[in-house]
């Protein structure tokens, strides 16, 4: 796996880890049902993207990829950070907030995640599908 790809999911587990923890934080201030809704709700966000680029690498087996184009790689990393932060900032502003509503945190993140994920699904398809022939 070349940087661009390992970038690319460490940047998927990073912020997802950091939203589970944010939720954990603050599981004691909200109700055991709440807690597990938020859970899943993260999950269910980053499953799709985590599918993609936990397949891709899986199935690569022990071929040796082609590293992409630099502009290319820098391009999908900012955007991926770009999606990432997009509904990590709500995240944590709910774990650090002393009054909010796990129902707004919803709203947010179905919201959110569905209107922007344009932004990595093309990228993920492109660095973890594309290219996937050994190199020659």
């Amino acid at each position: 796996m070349n940087r661009a790809r390992f970038s690319l999911l460490s940047i998927f587990v990073v912020f997802l880890s950091v939203q589970l923890v944010a939720f954990s934080a603050v599981s004691q201030k909200v109700w055991p049902e709440e807690y597990q809704t938020l859970m899943l709700k993260v999950l269910a966000i980053y499953s799709v993207h985590l599918t993609v680029i936990l397949g891709a690498i899986f199935a690569q087996a022990r071929t040796h990829l082609k590293n992409p184009p630099a502009e290319l790689a820098w391009t999908a990393i900012l955007l991926a950070l770009l999606w990432n932060l997009a509904l990590t900032w709500r995240s944590i502003s709910f774990s650090l907030a002393s009054q909010d509503s796990v129902r707004d945190l919803i709203k947010y993140l179905d919201s959110m995640s569905s209107a922007s994920s344009f932004l990595v699904t093309g990228a993920l398809a492109f660095f973890f599908t594309k290219g996937s022939q050994p190199a020659k």
